[in-house]
């Protein structure tokens, strides 16, 4: 019995160094061993590789669509500074036609003019900002206002109120080539009015400067046309090149 007992032991010590030597062969070479504790496995270079170029790619088409952002906000800011030039020039021609001289009244230019004795309102009683009988004998436009050519360009003469001062000053709105120019004199309480000799460039890049006027039952005119009927209307037309295409802006006023 003894014996066979010792013979049992010594097969399953033999049995038992086997596996164990089994086991560490194993494991020195990678393989997978069944147990607890097993060998893990990492990225290869080809899966870090694509992980690399999708994260270019993304990080590609991110800065894309930042770019088309930043763009589209600066095409925004440049338009609305440009509108708002329009908007401006549009806007200030209307206001010195609205202050515009429109009869005579007490503490108008004409009064202050014939009280002061002065010689360009004699016989006429208004009169026009270049001094002389406003708008030729026709009165088709408030005597505040005058419209005139100068080399094939139309020229807008007004003798408007002054905001704030109540006086009287004299602007005049020309083209010249490099754009709409607004020129103002000084306030003054009676004629003469001091010339419009301070000008400031209002809007850049103007090709064209027309005015026309209304007249009830012909329609919009020339004003160097003849005319014997009152204007109730005036209409302002501005044409400026713009890269390769022409813009252009109107703005009706209505006279009184």
């Amino acid at each position: 019995m003894m014996g066979k007992r010792f013979v049992d032991l010594q097969v399953r010590s033999r049995t038992l160094d086997h596996g164990m030597m089994a086991y560490h062969r194993g494991h020195a070479r990678g393989m997978p061993v069944n147990g607890p504790h097993r060998a893990q496995r990492g990225f290869t270079l080809i899966e870090v590789m694509i992980a690399i170029a999708l994260m270019a790619l993304v990080s590609l088409l991110s800065w894309k669509g930042l770019e088309q952002v930043s763009n589209a906000r600066d095409w925004l800011s440049e338009e609305a500074a440009d509108q708002a030039v329009v908007l401006r020039t549009m806007g200030q021609i209307e206001r010195d036609l609205n202050r515009a001289y429109a009869g005579g009244t007490a503490g108008t230019p004409s009064n202050n003019a014939a009280a002061s004795g002065d010689s360009g309102s004699s016989g006429q009683g208004n009169v026009s900002p270049s001094g002389t009988a406003a708008n030729s004998s026709t009165g088709v436009l408030p005597p505040g206002i005058d419209i005139t050519q100068s080399s094939g360009q139309m020229v807008l003469n007004l003798v408007r109120a002054t905001p704030d001062s109540g006086m009287w000053q004299r602007v005049l709105w020309r083209l010249r080539p490099d754009g709409l120019w607004r020129y103002s004199g000084r306030p003054a309480a009676s004629y003469p009015l001091p010339e419009p000799i301070e000008g400031v460039l209002i809007m850049p890049a103007v090709s064209i400067f027309d005015v026309r006027i209304w007249l009830t039952g012909q329609g919009w005119i020339n004003p160097q046309q003849p005319a014997t009927a009152r204007a109730s209307g005036l209409e302002i037309a501005i044409e400026r090149d713009r890269g390769t295409r022409k813009e252009r802006f109107t703005r009706i006023v209505v006279l009184p």
